[in-house]
């Protein structure tokens, strides 16, 4: 149920403040981006129609006066298309975390087993396997991965 309300909240995290939606998706680089388009085409605009400050606080209805179409359009537009990003990549993520679990194997009771190479090397160290949400190397005797902070599944096995 978690996975199925993270994209919309994400788009609405996304129109509240420009990046916010992928930084819960933690997608940093497009959170950055996003963020930077938005706030810095809105200064562009603001600078290109020579729009004067206004306080919103004190007159509420100069705000929206004082603000001409062709700077408020293009703003709204850049902030519904992060919102439609953020909303497709949260789903795109919740559909492969759910591929993922269906095709992997489960032991007694559908909790996952834990990998083969969850176990200690020849040497006595400790061998690392791939996390399967991130795809990154981690160790094996940890109960979640340190990239992605995302609970490991034999970890969950090992606490009932």
């Amino acid at each position: 149920m978690r996975n199925q309300l993270r994209p919309v909240l994400a788009a609405l995290l996304a129109l509240v403040f420009p990046g916010l939606g992928h930084l819960a998706l933690r997608r940093w680089g497009r959170a950055l981006l996003w963020h930077l388009t938005i706030v810095g085409g809105g200064v562009a605009l603001f600078a290109l129609y020579d729009v004067e400050p206004v306080d919103p606080l004190a007159d509420p209805a100069a705000l929206t006066a004082a603000v001409p179409t062709d700077v408020t359009l293009p703003i709204v537009l850049l902030s519904a298309l992060s919102a439609l990003d953020a909303y497709l990549v949260g789903r795109a993520e919740a559909m492969r975390r759910r591929a993922a679990s269906a095709d992997g194997d489960e032991g007694p009771g559908g909790v996952q087993s834990p990998p083969p190479a969850a176990a200690t090397g020849e040497d006595g160290e400790t061998v690392e396997v791939a996390c399967p949400n991130c795809g990154k190397e981690v160790d094996a005797d940890l109960d979640f991965c340190h990239w992605c902070t995302e609970p490991l599944p034999w970890a969950e096995s090992d606490a009932r």
